[in-house]
């Protein structure tokens, strides 16, 4: 009587969680791109506490990139350094890890199109964007949606790379 109550239970929230899915909730995928483009702290102190216990693939990089984004938004010049430093690191190894992952690519783009020249962050734009576009089909619809999104303020990225 227990399992088959437990099983019933396992059904329903599977059903429920492939509902959110089906009908527009938001992915992980999703609530990170949405705090890069954002400038609100506690939306992406937010995503960095949920990534901290997340087991996506990609979250070291996403950690990374986060973090790199939220060093812009602090008040403190030296946290600002501390905080670029350590989402570098992550976002780095997880690319040194797996060079050919084009999303790690596409996080680090945004980052060094977007950050001061006096941080020296800018030498692989243009290799990282031409790994996103050989790659753009093969990527989760997600990240594609992310792409185009950004490519309409990118200097390096148009969004007539893209289409069909």
């Amino acid at each position: 009587m227990l399992v088959k109550y437990f099983s019933r239970i396992l059904f329903f929230v599977f059903l429920l969680a492939e509902m959110q899915y089906a009908t527009g909730f938001s992915t992980p995928t999703t609530d990170v791109y949405a705090a890069l483009q954002s400038n609100d702290t506690v939306k992406i102190n937010a995503q960095l506490a949920a990534l901290e216990k997340s087991s996506l693939a990609q979250k070291d990089a996403y950690i990374g990139a986060l973090t790199m984004k939220l060093s812009g938004l602090v008040n403190s010049g030296l946290k600002k350094l501390s905080l670029f430093k350590k989402g570098r690191i992550k976002l780095e190894q997880s690319i040194k890890l797996d060079s050919l992952n084009a999303e790690y690519r596409f996080l680090r783009l945004m980052i060094q199109e977007n950050v001061p020249d006096f941080l020296n962050y800018h030498s692989k734009k243009e290799a990282d964007a031409a790994m996103i576009r050989s790659a753009f089909r093969k990527l989760s619809p997600e990240v594609q949606e992310a792409i185009k999104s950004y490519s309409r303020k990118s200097h390096v990225l148009k969004p007539e790379d893209f289409q069909k």
